[in-house]
């Protein structure tokens, strides 16, 4: 006869636990903090290229220039063209001091305050000339003539879409040697578009 066999107890077998699924909130948590992690490597390379590009979006500013002295433009209506100086800023660079253009001052006989007129035809930005012995002034481009005050000789006949570009004139008063006050002529010099018939700015 066999001898009977002793039960195998088999040990009891411990299933895994499945992982948990993933709650909804630890799924935003963990895009907030990929979003902020992005925003920190980000934020300072948008500053950096914003920073470096600015200068090529930059408007120039408006330029009020010294252009002469009160006394150098005699109240007798001649036109008298002065230079005009001023730093200049082009994209990322400084140039001090440069010859940014040239205006006329014509005073009045009895005025204190001259206009000014740019030199700058606007019809193809070529100089404006004066011709002391026709009291006008023309441009050697293209035959336009203008009055003393900017105005077109022949209005629309002539080339030039419009008059020479009168600019805003400011005459202030600062000390000069032995306390004498001395009146300096300052202009809010602005370039604008040529060829057409509106002023318009071009910075």
């Amino acid at each position: 006869m066999t001898p009977p066999q002793k039960p195998q107890h088999s040990s009891p077998v411990h299933a895994e636990a499945e992982p948990a699924p993933p709650t909804r909130r630890s799924f935003f948590a963990v895009v907030a903090a990929v979003l902020a992690g992005s925003l920190a490597v980000l934020t300072p390379i948008g500053i950096g290229i914003a920073a470096f590009l600015s200068p090529l979006f930059r408007r120039t500013a408006t330029s009020e220039v010294r252009v002469a002295l009160l006394e150098q433009v005699p109240d007798d209506g001649q036109p008298r063209c002065f230079p005009v100086v001023a730093d200049r800023d082009d994209a990322w660079t400084r140039y001090p001091a440069q010859r940014i253009g040239a205006v006329y001052l014509v005073r009045r006989p009895g005025e204190e305050k001259p206009i000014a007129l740019t030199a700058k035809c606007p019809h193809a930005g070529c100089f404006i000339g004066y011709s002391e012995s026709d009291e006008l002034f023309k441009c050697p481009c293209h035959t336009s003539a203008f009055n003393l005050d900017g105005t077109r000789v022949r209005g629309d006949q002539e080339v030039a879409p419009r008059g020479m570009d009168e600019l805003q004139v400011d005459v202030r008063q600062i000390a000069g040697p032995e306390g004498a006050n001395v009146s300096e002529i300052w202009v809010r010099f602005v370039e604008f578009q040529t060829g057409v018939k509106e002023r318009i700015p071009t910075t």
